[in-house]
């Protein structure tokens, strides 16, 4: 894979309706959780959009370290070499949950995109921000403890994916601790006793599903700090 840009649920607000325009007639395939949609050696050079499920972004370091680089929800769209020739090398899309994917050719999307200059303006500015979200957040990680680092991912989840309770949000979203580990540059093991010890202090709780609950913001926001 040369080049891959994503645009999370929330990225495509506004696009609902000439997306669906756009992928109405197209080819779909249903993957079972746990499938490798494309890697560096097998990208196909098409555009995609999630219709349900989610799927993991992660990318392979020169160190051989894999992170993990966001998540799509159906709604979500992605491609290589599409658009600004993309941002990101060496990347893979796994489904985290069995999904539908829908998929046109490249260059559909590309006429798409230029067929209208604040379309195109739009989607180059929310891919640049996206750029801009994951490249702060690997440069917020340096020098951090594992705690912090952690609590930040749980708070970057909370805000982009937590739904609001009464006392707590609810994060809905099928992540392992290894793909938080994958996320903040540590092994599953230490993520696993620093979530432990959320659990101790209050600041979250886990479920039977895979669903996480953040019981305490404000306290996960002062480890940030």
């Amino acid at each position: 894979m040369d080049y891959f840009w994503s645009l999370p649920k929330k990225s495509t607000a506004g696009f609902e309706l000439s997306l669906q325009e756009l992928f109405g007639s197209a080819q779909g395939r249903t993957h079972e959780s746990g499938t490798m949609l494309s890697d560096p050696g097998h990208s196909p050079d098409r555009a995609f959009v999630c219709a349900s499920g989610t799927l993991k972004v992660t990318k392979l370091l020169s160190n051989g370290r894999e992170i993990l680089i966001t998540i799509l929800e159906a709604g979500s769209i992605w491609s290589d070499r599409a658009l600004l020739k993309g941002y990101w090398r060496e990347v893979f899309v796994e489904s985290m949950t069995p999904v539908r994917v829908l998929s046109i050719e490249r260059d559909a999307f590309e006429s798409y995109a230029h067929r209208e200059p604040e379309r195109l303006g739009a989607l180059m500015t929310r891919i640049s921000e996206q750029m801009s979200d994951a490249l702060t957040l690997l440069e917020d990680f340096r020098g951090r403890d594992v705690a912090s680092r952690l609590a930040s991912v749980l708070v970057r989840f909370c805000k982009e994916y937590g739904v609001e309770k009464e006392n707590s949000f609810a994060i809905d979203l099928p992540f392992t601790h290894q793909d938080l580990a994958n996320m903040i540059g540590t092994a599953r093991e230490t993520v696993s006793r620093n979530m432990a010890r959320f659990r101790a202090e209050g600041l979250v709780r886990d479920s039977d599903t895979a669903t996480l609950e953040i019981l305490n913001l404000r306290s996960l926001e002062t480890l940030v700090a």
